[in-house]
């Protein structure tokens, strides 16, 4: 009996039998689980039932191209993020743009040289789960992060950042016409890493911080709320402090790991132990636990 634990799931969309085989037993042979679809609305169907880690997509099937297919992977919030490979016989550049506009992240020509497509499902199915990663851990640690394209559509976000969203909703289509303007103008201006925002049209003071570009048109943000900034404002002035040994040392008192003030200030968990050893510096104690009991006397007091 093989025990062996699979690489992860491939689903394969292609309508020639003997693509469909050849890529089959390859994949197999490699280590992985594999899903084929005829076309696309088989691959959709297959897609929303078995949440596979890769795609590996044919741009021509018939009833519904893969083209096409990406889309409405792309607008699944539960499908969106898994890697589409596009195969394509079409050599024309406007047809491999057409591929990843509609959301694929690679492609590779007919006839699929095997090692080439292997090697790239290695790199796509390594980085997706990485952010996937990345994004989990800050669910989990309850951040309102999310990732938004330039035209400050929502591509995706936290629970607590869908949560706030809800109570934040004065009428049905309050985010796309108004917080979606307000962040799309901002990033025409192109912010700096940590600037912040202050969202408009609302009861309550709101700001959005800028922590980083994702890649070309997409960015990542979260929100901060005035008690927060007035928070790290105090630190900063009082333990005459960076901007950033402030944010790190905020999280420390709020109990935040290493890891998970790194992901949340989108930086490596190297460059918080570096920001650490001025905060002791600084505080004049030689651990965390003390620079944190300090930070937080401090703001009984205050």
């Amino acid at each position: 009996m093989n025990t062996k634990k699979s690489k992860g799931i491939v689903l394969v969309a292609d309508d020639s039998p003997d693509s469909l085989e050849m890529l089959n037993e390859a994949l197999i042979n490699e280590g992985y689980t594999i899903f084929v679809a005829l076309d696309g609305q088989q691959a959709i169907s297959i897609a929303e039932r078995m949440s596979p880690d890769i795609i590996i997509m044919d741009a021509i099937m018939p009833n519904l191209d893969g083209f096409e297919a990406c889309k409405q992977l792309k607008a699944n919030t539960e499908l969106r993020d898994v890697p589409v490979i596009f195969m394509t016989g079409l050599s024309n550049s406007e047809d491999i743009i057409k591929g990843l506009e509609a959301g694929g992240v690679d492609y590779v020509s007919k006839p699929v040289n095997l090692d080439v497509l292997i090697a790239r499902i290695q790199v796509h199915l390594r980085n997706s789960r990485l952010t996937r990663s990345a994004r989990n851990a800050l669910d989990e640690i309850g951040q309102q992060s999310f990732a938004c394209d330039n035209n400050g559509t929502i591509t995706w976000s936290t629970a607590s950042t869908r949560d706030l969203l809800s109570k934040m909703e004065q009428h049905s289509n309050w985010q796309e016409n108004t917080l979606t303007t307000q962040i799309s103008t901002w990033l025409s201006h192109k912010p700096d890493k940590n600037s912040s925002l202050n969202i408009k049209g609302l009861e309550h003071s709101l700001q959005l911080r800028y922590i980083g570009k994702l890649s070309a048109d997409e960015h990542l943000l979260r929100f901060v709320n005035d008690d927060e900034e007035a928070i790290r404002t105090s630190l900063r002035a009082h333990f005459q402090l960076t901007d950033r040994e402030a944010e790190v040392l905020f999280w420390i008192a709020k109990g935040k790991t290493n890891r998970e003030i790194a992901q949340i200030l989108a930086m490596s968990p190297r460059t918080v132990n570096k920001h650490l050893e001025q905060i002791y510096k600084k505080l004049e104690v030689d651990n965390r636990t003390s620079a944190a009991a300090m930070c937080l006397e401090y703001l009984n007091a205050r």
